[in-house]
């Protein structure tokens, strides 16, 4: 075969990747979902778990805060804003109150189930060694925590957007919402490579509980309390093991 007929169906091959409604739907869809992996690939070598794994920055409030501001660039800010400059509502995305009986129910369930596990978890010496993220610090006063929570609040709100917003419901318009169920929990499962290993593999079957209390209720604010209430949870319970818990 010639060179220019292996570059033709080659071109061929690739222009059938992205398929065309014929209209500006398509368009968007593929420029946003572009804009989501270059999106994800920033966020995971700025912030997580880049900022032990390439900066190789100590655990403290100073990597904490570096992190969380590019989290909520990356995850929250941007993908809105491209949202909002291609026609669609953030209401779209999740940000609003949604079904509130439900998703409060639903989050206070999961934080049951997963809390004694948590607890367990928490003698994990890998899990002790990147926990809490912004040090040791934070247990040592009531305002510390409550701003660590505040801080805190502001990266689980930018992860649930992304994920449980922007892009699952960028494919479930395009592919339908059980693919993009399943396919935002290979991205999020994905995003946590380099974190401790029970992490990674909780990732995945809480990615998609996350994701069901997100389409149900309508929001991504219940899947964000769930995933900050267990953060905090972890973080609390690995510092009351050290007896640094408010001394």
């Amino acid at each position: 075969m010639s060179l220019r007929g292996a570059l033709a169906l080659v071109l061929r091959d690739l222009g059938a990747l992205f398929p065309s409604d014929g209209g500006r739907s398509g368009a968007r869809f593929w420029f946003l979902l572009l804009a989501a992996l270059v999106l994800q690939a920033g966020f995971w070598y700025l912030a997580t778990p880049g900022p032990q794994l390439v900066n190789f920055a100590p655990r403290g409030l100073s990597t904490a805060l570096g992190g969380i501001g590019w989290t909520v660039a990356m995850l929250l800010l941007l993908p809105a804003l491209l949202w909002r400059l291609t026609g669609g509502r953030l209401a779209e995305l999740g940000l609003q109150l949604g079904d509130r009986r439900f998703g409060l129910a639903a989050a206070a369930v999961a934080l049951l189930i997963a809390a004694p596990v948590l607890i367990l978890a928490s003698s994990d010496p890998s899990l002790k060694a990147n926990y809490p993220w912004a040090g040791e610090a934070v247990g040592g006063s009531l305002a510390s925590l409550a701003l660590w929570a505040a801080l805190y609040s502001c990266y689980y709100l930018s992860f649930e957007f992304f994920f449980r917003g922007f892009l699952l419901r960028l494919v479930a318009g395009a592919w339908g919402i059980n693919q993009a169920i399943w396919l935002q929990a290979v991205a999020a499962t994905l995003i946590h490579l380099g974190k401790p290993l029970a992490e990674v593999l909780a990732a995945a079957p809480a990615s998609l509980v996350f994701a069901v209390i997100a389409v149900r209720s309508r929001s991504v604010l219940y899947p964000a309390l769930l995933h900050l209430l267990i953060g905090l949870t972890l973080d609390l319970a690995i510092l009351a093991r050290r007896g640094l818990l408010l001394p």
